[in-house]
This record gives structure tokens, C-alpha cells and sequence, in this order.
């Protein structure tokens, strides 16, 4: 019924439209077109794609009615229908005599069309296009909204040093934090790939260039930590790591396996990585925190403390986890039927979680299982954190 009422606006400005374009016929020719009111029964008869089909091919594009037709292919696009909505474009570039500035916002649309079809080609042809119109003026917005969809094709691809190259021409005025932040996360994709295929040298230097475009970023610390790890430089790995502490909290359940694997490989006293843990759990109270500090807990003090440091904490921030975790030390040292019914608790409280999201995107609401520093559903980079409460950290 929504869609319905959508296509009875949409369908009564593109009326409007079609007495506008036809302003120098008589009423009475107007009025009995029979395409018109072909159009109109399809939209009656809750036939909406057969009315688009019509009022398309009969309302001719103009001056006068290129809102509408640019209305109904946003329309369109928005609700999936990329193909009708990649032909009204379309159809608006072949068949109007348009200035120089409505064919530019004509051929963005067309270019977003594409992009969300993923016909990644053709947006970036046409894009690249526009990208070369002057920095001034009106033709300066249409080719910085072109860069920004350019932006967007180059990210799908994972085309990271194109996306660099992009994004610092849209370094300015109010969102240049917004893309400097951007460039800094291409360089750790970089870093990643080159460290994956143990290129150190440049992962080195991308990690630097990634820091030098924003050096709060806790991807930078973590890219460089594991760096430092392969190279056997452990004290240069902890203070990497235990830098995260500082640039967003948050983000220290990252990196735990990697400073576990320092502190193992080079024999470090566990009694300072507790300390370290310990301040981390006074700025965010993460369950997962609570479990890296009992495993030290547990080596040196054995169960019964790990489980008094376990309650303790729940006690204040419940968490299903630490549960899981607290009837894990007590199933090891129960027997009979107390045993088996932990177990069945245990089993309920795994089920409890099995198909929760364990992260969150702060900016548009995505859930997820796995930590993502991109967020596939309004790209914005490291927005995507832990989520906090009973059934997450």
C-alpha cells in the first residue's frame, strides 16, 4: 500500500509534467490522450510497472518535465529497481536538448545507477568524464560528486591506490577529516596485503604514510604491532598495541591475541601485561578484557581465584560470555548430576548468543559477526566497534 501511495505522487507530478510539455495543445486534445489515461488505469489497476512503461513512453522529456522524469528514476533506484531506473537516464540523454549543467546531474544519476548495479565500469567511465570538468563553480560540484562516487567504485574493487589518489583531491574544506581518515585506512589495506605476502618493507612504510593522514587511528597501531611482531621487535610491538589503549579503547579486544603472542615469545612477565589489562578495563569494561586477565589469573592463582575474578566483574557487567566462561571453571571441578546440569546450562546460554551480532556500526545500525573497519552498508571507516551489554562485550 506504501508503494502504491509512492507511485500515485510520483504518477501525479509526472501529470503535471505531461500539461507542461504540452502547453501549446488545446485542453480538449490534452485531456483525451489515450496513453495518459492508459497510464493512470495500470496505476488503478495495481499495475505500477506497466504504468511506468507508459507514462516513460509517452511524456516527452523537455524542460519543463525533466524534474519529473529525474523524480521517477530516483524513485526507482530507490526502491531496486536499477534497470528501470538506469533506462529513464538513459532514455533522458537520448532524447533531450539539455544545458551543459542538466545533463551533468543527469549523467551522475545514470552514474549512481551503475554503481549500485555494479556496472563499475561504465560508472567509472563516466565519472572520470566528469572529473575533468573545472574546479569551480557549479561544474567544481559536479566534479567533486563525481570523484566521490569514483571513491566509491575504486573501494569495491579494493583498487587502494587509486582510492589514495582520489581522495586527496576531495581533501577540503568541512569533510577533509572525513577522507583524510579514509586515507589513512587505504594505506593499512595496503599494509595488510603487503604484510600478508611478507613485502615488510612496504607494509612498513604504508603504516607510516597511514599514520602520517591520521595518527589516532588504532588500525595503525595494530597493523604496526603484528609488523613489529613477524620482525622479532617485541618492545616496539608493545608499545604499538598498548597504544590502542589511548587512541580508542574499544578496539584493545583486537588486539589481545597479538600482545599474548608477545608476551609469550619473549618471555615477559604476566604481571605487567595484567597491569596493562587492568587500566584497559577501568576505560571499557570488555568481557573480553575480563578472560585475557583471567587466563594470567588462573596459570598463577588457579581456578578458584580466576572464578571469584570472573563473578566479581559479572556482577557489575553481566555478560552471557563471562557466564559460559564462570560454568566452565565450576564444570571442571563439579561431579554427577551438578555436572551435567551445568552443562545444560551452559548449553543454553551458547544458544543464547549462537545468532547474535557481536558488532555494531555507530553510523547507519549494521550488525555483524566479525569485526569490519569498512562498513558495507554506508562505508564509513571504523565505525564498526563492539557491541556492549549482555549479549556482546
Amino acid at each position: 500500500m506504501d508503494n502504491w501511495f509512492l507511485y500515485v505522487i510520483i504518477f501525479s507530478a509526472i501529470g503535471i509534467g505531461w500539461w507542461l510539455g504540452r502547453r501549446e495543445r488545446t485542453k480538449t486534445s490534452e485531456i483525451g490522450d489515450p496513453n495518459y489515461y492508459q497510464g493512470l488505469n495500470y496505476l488503478l489497476n495495481e499495475e505500477p510497472d506497466r504504468a511506468v512503461s507508459t507514462f516513460i513512453d509517452n511524456l516527452e522529456v523537455n524542460d519543463d518535465t525533466l524534474e519529473t522524469h529525474l523524480a521517477l528514476g530516483g524513485l526507482l533506484r530507490r526502491r531496486g529497481e536499477l534497470e528501470k531506473a538506469v533506462f529513464v537516464h538513459e532514455n533522458i540523454l537520448s532524447q533531450a536538448q539539455l544545458s551543459r549543467s542538466d545533463m551533468h546531474g543527469v549523467q551522475l544519476e545514470l552514474a549512481r545507477d551503475y554503481l549500485l548495479a555494479g556496472l563499475l565500469d561504465r560508472a567509472e567511465e563516466l565519472c572520470v568524464k566528469l572529473g575533468q570538468e573545472p574546479d569551480t563553480g557549479e561544474a567544481g560540484s559536479v566534479r567533486r560528486e563525481s570523484l566521490k562516487i569514483t571513491l566509491q567504485i575504486y573501494e569495491q574493487e579494493k583498487e587502494w591506490l587509486q582510492a589514495i589518489e582520489v581522495a586527496k583531491l576531495l581533501v577540503t574544506g568541512e569533510e577533509a577529516e572525513h577522507y583524510e581518515k579514509a586515507i589513512s585506512h587505504y594505506h593499512c589495506e595496503l599494509a595488510e596485503a603487503q604484510l600478508e605476502h611478507n613485502d615488510l618493507e612496504g607494509a612498513r612504510e604504508s603504516v607510516r604514510e597511514a599514520i602520517g593522514h591520521d595518527v589516532n587511528n588504532p588500525r595503525t597501531s595494530l597493523v604496526r604491532g603484528r609488523l613489529d611482531v613477524s620482525e622479532g621487535h617485541f618492545d616496539d610491538a608493545i608499545a604499538a598495541l598498548t597504544r590502542i589503549r589511548d587512541q580508542d579503547p574499544v578496539f584493545v579486544p583486537e588486539s589481545l591475541e597479538t600482545l599474548e603472542e608477545v608476551y609469550r615469545l619473549d618471555e615477559r612477565p604476566q604481571a605487567e601485561l595484567r597491569q596493562y589489562l587492568e587500566s584497559c578495563l577501568e576505560l571499557t569494561p570488555s568481557i573480553s578484557i575480563v578472560l585475557t586477565l583471567a587466563k594470567s589469573i588462573r596459570d598463577e592463582m588457579g581456578d578458584e581465584a580466576v572464578a571469584k575474578f570472573i563473578a566479581a566483574h559479572l556482577k557489575k557487567n553481566p555478560t552471557i560470555r563471562g557466564l559460559t566462561q564462570l560454568i566452565d571453571l565450576h564444570i571442571d571441578n563439579t561431579r554427577g548430576i551438578a555436572k551435567e546440569n551445568l552443562a545444560i546450562l551452559r548449553s543454553f546460554a551458547e544458544a543464547l548468543v549462537a545468532d547474535k551480532p557481536a558488532y555494531r556500526c555507530q553510523s547507519c545500525g549494521f550488525d555483524g559477526k566479525r569485526m569490519r573497519w569498512h562498513c558495507p552498508v554506508c562505508r564509513d571507516w571504523a565505525s564498526i566497534k563492539p557491541i556492549f551489554g549482555l549479549e556482546g562485550e
